[in-house]
């Protein structure tokens, strides 16, 4: 399963998300699963809702070049959230963790290339 590496510049934190690329894999993201869920990456979406969750989340809705257009935490279940020109959505179940805040960039990069933390400063 492919992985994307996320890196954020407020907090300098490396997020690992499982790729999500088809179009049933990004209608289902998380709906299923429980708060231990791996954090999943909707490629090529930008808009999620939480209808049918049974746990909140939080979710960053991030443009190609890895501007965060909306970032949002402990979304709660039968929620709507639109970014226009977003690309990823980025969503994991609700944490006390680092997440990347909007306004802020993300280096966005497949686990196996080594390039993500180096784009970080550099404002894409």
């Amino acid at each position: 399963m492919e992985q994307i590496v996320c890196r954020t510049t407020d907090s300098q934190a490396t997020l690992r998300f499982r790729a999500l690329r088809g179009m049933g894999d990004r209608v289902v993201g998380l709906l299923g699963t429980d708060e231990g869920a791996e954090p999943v990456a909707l490629c090529g979406c930008s808009s999620i809702h939480t209808w049918g969750m049974r746990y909140a989340l939080d979710v960053a809705l991030v443009s190609r070049n890895g501007l965060v257009l909306k970032s949002c935490k402990n979304v709660v279940p039968h929620r709507l959230l639109v970014a226009p020109g977003a690309y990823y959505a980025l969503e994991r179940p609700a944490s006390e963790d680092p997440w990347p805040s909007a306004g802020s960039w993300i280096a966005i990069a497949n686990a196996s290339t080594e390039v993500a933390a180096e784009c970080v400063a550099q404002g894409m």
